[in-house]
């Protein structure tokens, strides 16, 4: 395994991840500098969607962001964010989630997408599909190991995953597609302007779920949407800040950090 830095990085960290791959403890999260921003590269993986629509070949990553009061001795709440769009390789946390976050309190990780069909391939489609869920589900769950191993101090009760448009599609399709392990593994869960193909809402009970629209043309299907989910059980909030099209709303970060060190971090735990 290599670790690739980002950001100011520990030497220490990079030594103890290039010579071990097993459980690192205690010993992997003294070695952790607060602030720090680092990425994992998996060459075994398949090309990422990002990867197959640029033609760039270089491998899958993990991007792993600590906040800046990340202590040794602490547990801290993971966020998991994916991009929109293709996806990206699994590049730093997005400006929404540094905002939300406030870089503080949070390890953040984002990771790729991957498609099982590319899109200009015959059956293709620009948009994220359940079967694309069932294909990217197992490379989220070596990733997710991985992190694990990384930041040993990572609060597991307290675990959030979402993204925007293609991301928050993605996220509906690991909810649907992944035998509820996604349900099981976290606690919360929020969607900007996607995820509207959701099946198993009943997979959302008791746990809080943000939904965040940016326009007023896609408010009603969003409302549809938070109201199916209440329906069946979630702990819901939509949040509405229209920027005047299918984007991030980036006005819209303080109502997120909110839910986000409130309800989505107080309210429950996976079952």
């Amino acid at each position: 395994m290599k670790l690739v830095r980002t950001a100011t990085f520990a030497a220490g960290l990079l030594s103890l991840c290039l010579v071990s791959r097993v459980g690192l403890g205690a010993e992997a999260a003294a070695r952790l500098t607060p602030g720090d921003t680092f990425s994992i590269p998996f060459h075994e993986m398949p090309p990422t969607y990002w990867s197959i629509s640029t033609s760039n070949k270089g491998p899958a990553r993990l991007s792993i962001s600590l906040p800046k009061n990340y202590t040794p001795g602490g547990k801290f709440p993971l966020l998991v964010s994916l991009y929109g769009g293709t996806g990206g390789n699994g590049g730093p946390k997005p400006a929404i989630v540094s905002a939300m976050t406030q870089d503080q309190d949070f390890v953040c990780a984002s990771m790729p997408l991957f498609k099982k069909i590319a899109p200009k391939d015959p059956g293709g489609n620009v948009v994220m599909r359940d079967e694309d869920a069932q294909y990217m589900w197992p490379f989220f769950r070596t990733m997710l190991a991985k992190l694990f191993e990384v930041v040993p101090n990572i609060d597991k009760s307290r675990m959030i995953i979402g993204g925007f448009s293609n991301g928050a599609h993605a996220t509906q399709g690991l909810i649907d597609e992944s035998d509820g392990e996604i349900a099981k593994q976290f606690s919360a869960f929020f969607f900007i302007e996607g995820g509207g193909r959701l099946k198993h809402y009943e997979l959302l009970k008791g746990k809080p779920y943000l939904m965040v629209s940016s326009q007023t043309g896609s408010k009603p299907r969003a409302q549809e949407i938070i109201d199916q989910a209440s329906a069946a059980g979630a702990l819901t909030t939509f949040i509405f800040e229209d920027a005047g099209g299918h984007t991030i709303p980036m006005k819209a970060a303080p109502a997120m950090h909110a839910w986000l060190i409130g309800q989505a971090t107080k309210s429950t735990s996976p079952k």
